[in-house]
């Protein structure tokens, strides 16, 4: 009995077999078509399994599942002259061989076909290579026995690519408005970032700030502003000897010595090339804002950072853990009065791995006020090296005609015990009156105790003698003539402990100097969280935060904070909060209670509060804060008002913009490193990710803030699509070097869906089984019976191809005004020649059997 489907029926089912397909062979009984024409049937891409036809394709390569960058040129060719009238070879090209990943036994089995354009792996036992063009891909399975090592947290460095040529701006602006009750007005205005332009493996980098800020009085104005380039520089990352080459102006962060400035050239070993064993120590910074402010962290004279925050207590864990030395911190509260406080970058116990060498060598001369230099050129190296797996040696010294330092310390792992280090350091200071030789000690260690739950993140002591000097201190008099105020000794501890609901962290500081009075800072934070009793789901969190810093005057800043928090519901909650200061003498308490919710995009919150204390005006305050995620910029605008005193109004942006031969794209800062370039060609509006980023006009999006030489994964978030938009590719992967403008191509099919009827110039229709392909090869239909055929991801004015016999037979061009799927058009595919486009309506409710 034959089968008889409605011809409607059998496109539906064509295209779902195209929508599903697997490369199993398929045995069709033909007999079940009810068809006049039986000869004119093409089933020829269905019946051989793992069948392609013979073309171009842009496939994405997978060894053994792990992808191999971005879709390449693949070439399905018919082999002549065999048995086998489908026989194919699938055309590897040779440049892939290096990032297959095979072994050097492997890769003696490789040679050549097709006249030294291919590659032959079938010398290499159990291997198997398959195309699957739902998903347009290669899937090549290799044997581990000829694969070199893989790690799954880790690309080898064949597999790092350094992206595209381009050029970016990356910024931050911050900007307030304070409207005093004495008609005292202040403005301030401050913008810093990075510009950048990639060529090849080169990287040329700009750090720029700049500050305006005016105040105006009852008949006077005061302007103050400044705009400069904190350092200009290059780099290009080594992937063979793991290192990072520098020229230019730069700042050398040492784990031996003080961390100093440089114009000049500088090697340094860079473990995030390595597999991932050691995690980076960074700080972090606490405090307390009073008013809706901005914080800026500094190295030197860098800005590392600058944020705003809204009123209440703040953490600051987003340091790059390659930051060395004193940060110096300053909150700029509202109404202009500013906080400051430094902290001591902590270098964990020297330790390396057996064997391995870790390195920074820099030459050039000490930098001062961004692009001055002073004294004699500068040799500066500093090294550690794995003994055993228990000890490791390094030293350092830094050496030019007139002052010279000498360091050496051994590591100690102590395992169960935690790891200790001790180092040595001598200088000799040439002065034109006088000769100084000093020594520096310091002790470092850290422990985390697993079954108490506790970290002594670091802990250290150093001692300076009165003689010793440091390469900027030596740089400092050797220019100016004052001898600057030498350290002395210093203490410093990070400790985190951890209970079940409770956390607790410690931080403490002390200095003493040769000419100056001793300081002191020390911290406090803790935190946990409880299940308040009919209310909402989620629990309570309670926080104490306390600060001290001892200057060097005398005076003591002191603050501490309690936080409440009650959640209401989705991302809703209440804080109350009670702070406590103390600021050259005089008391202050300041009581708040805000409201506060945030979403994937959205967070804002409502603060009302009372200060009063000694030599200060009881004083009522409320003030707003708002911020939301964009996929061009991050943004916040905050508002004040304080009776009597002052009103404020603040907005802040973090934004950049990215330039290549792809196209122009907007984004949320990369602080001037790695970021991803992704297009959806003739797709724009695309949701990446959680959606947030979404790709321009142009079909273009930058994602930011990419790891270096770690594999990052983008995808396009498919739950948010438009409805006549699919996915054909929609995630892919890319590991960059340092710096690189990456670029991927993500496919998505944007288009109309309809059924057409096809026709061919002799009055016959195309055979069933048919593929209907645009001019990408992309394969958009499969022809049914009698020409019925479900096209999808067309567009108006378009030129189809159909293939079968393995080649095409001849082309269509749809019209100018593509209805709706309840009408179907009449199509003419024309062989030989090209014609205007021929269409026309057939009702959907006509006879089709």
């Amino acid at each position: 009995m034959k089968l008889k489907l409605n011809k409607v029926t059998q496109a539906i089912l064509l295209a779902f077999s195209f929508s599903t397909c697997s490369t199993y062979a398929t045995e069709f009984n033909l007999n079940v078509l009810d068809a006049e024409d039986i000869e004119n049937v093409d089933m020829s891409q269905f019946s051989i399994a793992g069948y392609v036809p013979p073309g171009q394709y842009v496939l994405t390569t997978f060894v053994n599942g792990q992808r191999l960058g971005a879709p390449r040129d693949i070439s399905i060719i018919k082999l002549e002259n065999t048995e086998n009238t489908a026989a194919q070879l699938i055309c590897i090209p040779l440049d892939m061989l290096e990032i297959i990943g095979l072994n050097a036994s492997g890769k003696e089995k490789v040679t050549t076909t097709q006249q030294g354009q291919c590659l032959d792996l079938s010398a290499l036992s159990g291997i198997q290579t398959k195309v699957e063009l739902p998903t347009l891909s290669l899937n090549i399975t290799i044997p581990q026995t000829w694969m070199e090592y893989r790690d799954p947290y880790w690309i080898p460095p064949a597999l790092w690519e350094e992206g595209v040529n381009g050029g970016f701006i990356d910024y931050s602006a911050n900007f307030s408005f304070t409207d005093e009750d004495d008609s005292t007005k202040r403005t301030y205005l401050s913008t810093n970032g990075t510009v950048g332009v990639n060529l090849g493996a080169w990287r040329v980098r700009g750090d720029f700030n700049a500050i305006y800020q005016k105040r105006e009085d009852d008949g006077s104005n005061k302007e103050q502003h400044n705009f400069d380039f904190n350092r200009f520089y290059a780099f290009t990352s080594l992937k063979d000897i793991s290192s990072v080459l520098t020229v230019g102006e730069n700042y050398f962060y040492s784990d031996v010595f003080e961390s100093w400035q440089y114009s000049g050239v500088s090697l340094e070993s860079d473990d995030r090339m390595l597999p991932p064993k050691l995690v980076g120590y960074a700080p972090e910074i606490i405090g307390v804002a009073n008013t809706n402010a901005t914080v800026t962290v500094r190295s030197q004279d860098r800005i590392v950072l600058e944020t705003t925050v809204p009123p209440g207590p703040f953490r600051i864990q987003t340091l790059d853990s390659g930051v060395r030395g004193v940060l110096d911190v300053t909150v700029r509260e509202e109404n202009g009065e500013e906080k400051k406080f430094s902290i001591n970058t902590a270098s964990l116990p020297y330790l390396t791995r057996p064997g391995r060498m870790v390195y920074k060598l820099a030459a050039g001369k000490t930098r001062y006020d961004a692009h001055s230099v002073t004294g004699r050129a500068v040799l500066s190296g500093e090294f550690s090296y794995g003994l055993s797996n228990a000890w490791s040696l390094y030293g350092g010294s830094q050496l030019n005609g007139d002052y010279q330092t000498l360091a050496v310390g051994i590591g100690r792992d102590l395992f169960s015990f935690g790891a200790l280090s001790l180092d040595i350091a001598q200088s000799v200071s040439n002065f034109e009156d006088q000769t100084l030789q000093g020594r520096s000690y310091r002790l470092s260690y850290a422990k985390s105790f697993n079954d108490l739950r506790t970290d002594i993140t670091f802990a250290g002591y150093r001692f300076a003698d009165q003689e010793y000097r440091t390469l900027n201190q030596f740089m400092s008099q050797d220019r100016t003539g004052i001898e600057s105020g030498g350290q002395k000794e210093n203490y410093q501890i990070y400790l985190n402990k951890y209970f079940d609901k409770f956390n607790l962290s410690l931080n403490y500081q002390y200095s003493t100097y040769w000419q100056n009075k001793p300081q002191t800072q020390y911290g406090l934070y803790a935190s946990t969280y409880f299940k308040m009793p009919g209310a909402s789901k989620e629990k309570a969190s309670v926080s104490l935060s306390a600060t001290r810093a001892e200057r060097d005057t005398g005076l003591k800043d002191d603050s501490i904070n309690l936080y409440l928090t009650l959640p209401l519901s989705s991302g809703r909650s209440i804080s109350l909060s009670e702070l406590y200061s103390k600021t050259g003498g005089n008391n202050q308490f300041n009581h708040s209670v805000g409201y506060s919710a945030y979403n994937d995009r959205d967070n804002y919150s409502v603060n009302a509060g009372y200060n009063h204390g000694e030599n200060v005006n009881s004083q009522s305050s409320i003030s707003g804060y708002y911020s939301r995620d964009l996929s061009q910029a991050n943004i916040s605008v905050n508002a004040s008002y304080v009776p009597e005193q002052y009103s404020s109004v603040g907005a802040s942006i973090r934004s950049g913009l990215t330039v290549t031969s792809k196209g122009v794209a907007s984004h949320r800062s990369a602080n001037g490193d790695t970021r991803l370039m992704i297009e959806t060609p003739g797709a724009s509006a695309i949701p990446l990710e959680n959606g947030v980023t979404k790709t321009n006009s142009a079909g273009l999006a930058v994602l930011p803030n990419i790891s270096s030489y770690r594999q990052a994964t983008a995808s396009i978030n498919t739950s948010k699509l438009p409805d006549n938009v699919e996915a054909l590719i929609s995630t892919t992967d890319i590991t960059l070097t340092k710096g690189a403008i990456g670029y991927r191509s993500l496919s998505v099919m944007k288009g109309d869906k309809l059924f057409a009827v096809l026709s061919l110039d002799n009055g016959k229709n195309p055979p069933f089984g048919a593929s209907v392909r645009n001019t990408n090869n992309r394969e958009l239909g499969i022809v049914g019976e009698d020409g019925v055929t479900w096209l999808i991801g067309i567009a108006p004015k378009e030129k189809l191809s159909v293939y079968w016999g393995g080649k095409v037979q001849c082309e269509l061009w749809l019209p100018e005004k593509i209805e709706s799927s309840s009408s179907m058009l009449d199509l003419s595919c024309i062989s030989g020649k090209e014609t205007a486009p021929v269409a026309s309506s057939i009702s959907s409710s006509q006879s089709i059997n």
